[in-house]
């Protein structure tokens, strides 16, 4: 028999020591699958990333990827709880627990994955910070913004570049805080976004989207991809394998219309592992085999994705560039799928 005194130190040590340990959360997999949809964060409003239509349904470059994860998990891609976030919401919601993931314009940066405890499992989005001016402005370089207003959105990561690069620059301008409507207003001369960002703007905001241009300046580099809770490494796995697996079937000349017969008639071993036609990739992730030919089924591949909703010919009308596959001369890199 222990000492009564070493038994109330060790009863003591244990309460303290179960009192220091964090409530560990079911997994986000096994969270969604349980309740039968994804809560993908959204940005609404935002016609060509993610807006709602006439009909009440939600569509756009972002809008697609929360179809593709719903789709791989469901073989359903509507099945989508989408919950609307902003600036600050998108990182809140997760913290919260209110979202799955987030598709939204963030910049992947390693403050915020330790600022806001979150992961970025891939990038979907390789973008620059741009300039907007009005086509007649007589401004064409950083130089030129000398004593000008410039509008930028305020405690983001583009307001620290853009202050950065005038004190670099030694350009004595003054910065406006705002989402861009006062751009298009008139009340200042040049507005700093992601070059997307500026796109879908300029396509949805201005009374006449021909009288702007973007600068042919680059002032960061902008990896933008989704966002989950970093404590849930299971989740992070999935989300990552949509993206990569979307990218894949870019590479593989996969898409929407024939990825039925590949699955069928492909001899590739790596086409047959993303498709379930071999191995147990799927399982591994907590997928069906199908996950994949279910995706590419309902949503297509990377480009038709971007193609449909940012590319040329459409409103945005900006040139996929670095958004296509290695193989093709862009930045779009999948791991091995095997």
């Amino acid at each position: 028999m222990l000492d009564t005194h070493i038994r109330k130190i060790l009863l003591t040590m244990l309460c303290i020591t179960q009192l220091s340990v964090p409530y560990v959360w079911a997994g986000t997999l096994q969270d969604v699958l349980r309740h039968g949809d994804i809560r993908c964060g959204v940005f609404p409003d935002d016609p060509g990333r993610s807006a709602i239509d006439l009909e009440g349904n939600w569509y756009g470059f972002y809008v697609d990827f929360c179809r593709a994860t719903a789709a791989a998990l469901f073989g359903n891609p509507d099945r989508v709880q989408y919950v609307e976030v902003d600036a600050t919401t998108r990182f809140t919601t997760l913290q919260q627990r209110q979202t799955d993931t987030v598709m939204y314009s963030t910049t992947w940066t390693m403050d915020r994955e330790n600022r806001y405890q979150v992961a970025f499992p891939a990038v979907y989005l390789f973008d620059s910070q741009d300039i907007m001016v009005r086509a007649h402005s007589g401004i064409q370089q950083l130089a030129d913004l000398q004593g000008k207003t410039i509008c930028v959105t305020e405690n983001t990561s583009t307001h620290l570049t853009l202050r950065s690069m005038l004190m670099q620059q030694k350009i004595n301008a003054q910065i406006q805080f705002t989402n861009g409507d006062s751009f298009f207003r008139g009340h200042c001369d040049a507005y700093t976004a992601d070059r997307m960002n500026l796109a879908v703007n300029r396509a949805n905001r201005a009374d006449n989207p021909s009288e702007y241009k973007l600068l042919s300046v680059h002032l960061s580099r902008e990896p933008i991809g989704p966002m989950v809770r970093n404590d849930d490494p299971e989740w992070e796995r999935v989300i990552r394998a949509v993206v990569h697996g979307l990218i894949l079937a870019d590479e593989k000349g996969i898409t929407q219309a024939n990825v039925g017969t590949i699955r069928e008639q492909s001899l590739d071993p790596e086409v047959l592992s993303l498709l379930g036609r071999r191995g147990t990739f799927g399982p591994q992730l907590g997928l069906r085999d199908d996950w994949a030919y279910k995706m590419l089924s309902s949503v297509g591949n990377y480009s038709e994705i971007y193609q449909r909703h940012y590319g040329p010919g459409t409103a945005i009308d900006i040139a996929p560039g670095m958004n296509k596959p290695w193989s093709r001369g862009g930045l779009l890199f999948a791991p091995l799928f095997r």
